[in-house]
């Protein structure tokens, strides 16, 4: 087969979708067929102007110039090539395969249903709101596609008009690295690589600042456990510096000595971090997939996740659950709630956590990235087959 990948201009590509373009890309050349990535390039962003104005020539790199070169790289290419767009996000791109062989492979609809007020948390300014009925009207044209979870599945469902010829549920694959490993050696690598006290475990955290990480959920329940419990483990969090308003929230806990963030964490350190951990904490309010549950227990670590789709389908029976934080409510209550259920995991005996960790790595294999590139080469050989219609 010939495959080309459409991803996201190169300034917001995101290590999320670079990722997981070479993952499909390179899975796909590994089974003998012809892939490669396209995407958007920083011709006229990449002049010396104001950021302000960049974000608006990135724009114009990606509707005005990538169109043309598409066109003319796409015509010396077979009719039987299937175009492939990564995300759903780039359904703007829609009319320029409607007509040719594609599928459209989707993540979350997190900013869509934002766009439309369907979550109060995270409400979308007038050209956001605009973008988003832009990438709606052209993903809704596609008529295969692949969700990465049975929860983004039903979503889309329910922002088609009509039955796509395909329509497919495969998980994301997780990365080979994630696995577990000594623990007691990890944490005094990581006492010494880091400078702290981390000999007997820590908390961790894996998240950007996007609200529906709920970094300051994740704050309020570590100081509503520290409140209670005699033990005084720390708080690992791991992803960008914090934001103002986090970083206010951070400087107000009485804890605030215990709790670090870590920034510009490579994928070396990422895995220690997860094997290393007491327990994996991961609050989100609201996912595609939610990568960090897979990751952590596949590296041995028992999760904490919200008791909401997907993360308790991806966590299925192996993770331990608390219920959704909402930021229009009482968070200290929530958090109160939910350290109880910190300071159990936190207390099992050895036995019980190992189990626990058992139970977590049988889950983990679900999302092994052979088994399910041939499922997503199975999808790509169907498309081939169909017959063009325009």
């Amino acid at each position: 087969m010939k495959i080309v990948l459409l991803n996201h201009h190169e300034q917001f590509m995101g290590y999320s979708m670079t990722r997981y373009a070479n993952y499909l890309c390179e899975g796909m050349k590994q089974r003998g067929h012809d892939c490669e990535i396209w995407y958007p390039k920083s011709y006229l962003a990449k002049r010396f102007f104001p950021q302000g104005i960049k974000k608006w020539l990135r724009y114009c790199d990606q509707f005005l110039i990538f169109p043309i070169y598409f066109l003319i790289r796409s015509s010396r290419h077979p009719k039987t090539t299937i175009y492939v767009l990564v995300d759903q996000a780039l359904g703007m791109w829609m009319p320029l395969i409607k007509n040719r062989k594609h599928v459209v492979h989707c993540h979350d609809f997190t900013a869509l249903k934002s766009s439309l007020g369907e979550i109060k948390e995270n409400p979308t300014g007038l050209t956001g709101k605009m973008y988003q009925k832009l990438i709606l009207k052209g993903f809704k044209q596609a008529k295969c596609f692949i969700s990465v979870s049975k929860h983004t599945q039903k979503e889309l469902n329910f922002f088609l008009e009509k039955t796509p010829s395909i329509n497919e549920q495969v998980y994301n694959a997780l990365d080979t690295m994630f696995k577990p490993g000594s623990v007691k050696d990890i944490r005094l690598e990581l006492c010494q690589h880091l400078g702290l006290s981390l000999e007997e475990g820590y908390i961790l955290h894996v998240g950007g600042n996007d609200f529906y990480k709920n970094r300051i959920g994740v704050i309020a329940l570590y100081n509503a456990w520290r409140k209670k419990t005699k033990k005084s483990i720390p708080l690992l969090m791991i992803g960008y510096a914090p934001s103002l308003k986090i970083k206010k929230y951070f400087e107000s806990s009485p804890y605030k000595h215990d709790i670090h963030f870590l920034k510009d964490v490579d994928n070396n350190l990422l895995l220690k971090a997860y094997q290393g951990a007491k327990v994996f904490v991961f609050p989100s309010l609201y996912e595609g997939f939610g990568w960090p549950v897979a990751e952590a227990m596949a590296s041995g670590s028992p999760v904490i996740t919200t008791n909401e789709a997907p993360m308790n389908e991806v966590g299925g029976d192996a993770a331990i659950y608390i219920d959704k934080c909402s930021l229009h409510e009482n968070i200290s209550k929530w958090a109160v709630k939910s350290a109880e259920i910190l300071e159990y995991i936190l207390s099992i005996s050895d036995s019980e956590r190992v189990k626990l960790v058992e139970a977590s790595l049988l889950n983990s294999k679900r999302f092994e990235p052979d088994r399910l590139l041939q499922k997503i080469e199975k999808i790509y050989k169907q498309i081939e087959g169909i017959e063009h219609t325009s």
